[in-house]
């Protein structure tokens, strides 16, 4: 009998060789995803990125303001700058990049999530009450390029509470 690719003599596999090829699949397909055992992050894998903030207080944005996230919860290799609410793609290639915000309530906002110089995709929450919009975009981008999140329109009122953290933005690196 044949069991991965391996001829036993009984009719299944031993427990050991099971164990084994067990965690050689597992190792490989860690490796695949850029994850291990190690916090989920290849810690010494510099083309890995991935980052998460939020907002912590509510703002009546500028028009065309880029939107600081100023509240970081993941920064893997530090590509994105809370100061200037912007990520920089260190390396080529596909992005995975969502945005949650709420509008201050019966007060309207609109966003649009921006690549360099370029919008792409925008969320208009309403005026409600606290509405909330989120957009998720998958982007391919060069090394370099930058991704951020802007006011548009005359839609302005963007909400939080610091306990809360209703407003955010993230991206990570797919491949």
């Amino acid at each position: 009998m044949s069991c991965f690719g391996h001829t036993t003599a009984s009719g299944s596999c031993t427990p050991k060789l099971e164990n084994a090829l067990f965690e050689d699949l597992l190792s490989m397909m860690l490796k695949i995803k850029g994850t291990d055992k190690n916090n989920g992050i290849h810690q010494n894998d510099k083309n890995f990125s991935a980052f998460a903030a939020s907002l912590t207080a509510k703002k009546i944005l500028g028009s065309g303001e880029t939107v600081k996230f100023d509240k970081v919860w993941t920064n893997v290799n530090n590509n994105y700058d809370p100061s200037t609410g912007v990520y920089t793609a260190p390396n080529s290639g596909v992005y995975q990049f969502s945005c949650s915000v709420m509008s201050d309530y019966k007060k309207s906002l609109r966003v649009f999530l921006w690549k360099n110089d370029r919008k792409t995709v925008a969320v208009f929450p309403g005026n409600h009450g606290h509405d909330m919009a989120t957009l998720n975009m998958v982007l391919e981008l060069k090394k370099g390029d930058r991704v951020y999140i802007k006011q548009g329109g005359s839609e302005k009122y963007i909400y939080t509470e610091a306990a809360s953290n209703f407003s955010m933005f993230s991206g990570y690196l797919i491949r």
